[in-house]
């Protein structure tokens, strides 16, 4: 179930404008195969204020298991991620550094953890939780793995479902007992994250 819809687009510069096509095409994959589903609950565009600091997430997936982070890191071209994590793109004879969007994903991630603990009676409960991190691509972007291989973080935009079910998967496989999150739950959760979210500029768009 979709339970939160990106903000609508209220305009920006020529970044923010390629930004807000690729958050509406990965959320439009996201509603094509979620939109119906009693296991998964999508919730797009979150931003939480919360000590001093905001927690920005593209895209979140509750499931019986856990949460999912999605991060989008929209890159044309070439991209080089090197044995230490980090990503160097190459677009129009320019090389960028974009750092480790893995690590930025983990970061709000438990940026989120954080929020949530600070708000639950039962101490503890979101320790029980996977966590999860995926960094989607765009379907034409060349990357260079590292020597190490592909990374199972790190996907392109049309095999997203494939990816997350995969994964659903494998936590159902490794769990000896249904998930912490019984559906009730899952969607109070969603309910309680989407009224928290505090709407922001489309310059925040990355």
């Amino acid at each position: 179930m979709i339970l939160k819809e990106l903000d609508p687009f209220r305009g920006g510069d020529e970044r923010a404008f390629a930004a807000r096509i690729s958050a509406d095409r990965l959320a439009y994959y996201l509603r094509r195969y979620y939109r119906r589903s009693t296991e998964v609950d999508v919730i797009n565009g979150l931003r939480i204020q919360s000590a001093g600091s905001i927690t920005r997430i593209d895209h979140l997936l509750l499931h019986a298991h856990g949460m999912l982070v999605i991060e989008r890191e929209d890159c044309d071209g070439k991209v080089q991620i090197d044995d230490d994590g980090q990503w160097t793109a190459w677009a129009d004879g320019r090389i960028e550094s974009l750092g480790s969007p893995i690590t930025r994903a983990y970061v709000q991630a438990l940026l989120l953890k954080a929020f949530l603990d600070r708000r639950v009676r039962q101490k503890g409960f979101f320790d029980n939780l996977e966590l999860d991190v995926l960094v989607v691509v765009s379907d034409d972007c060349e990357i260079r793995w590292p020597e190490t291989g592909r990374l199972v973080e790190v996907c392109s935009r049309e095999v997203v479902h494939d990816r997350v079910t995969s994964r659903l998967e494998q936590c159902r496989a490794a769990a000896c007992r249904p998930g912490p999150l019984t559906a009730v739950e899952r969607r109070t959760l969603g309910w309680f994250l989407s009224s928290a979210h505090w709407p922001g500029s489309d310059t925040e768009l990355h």
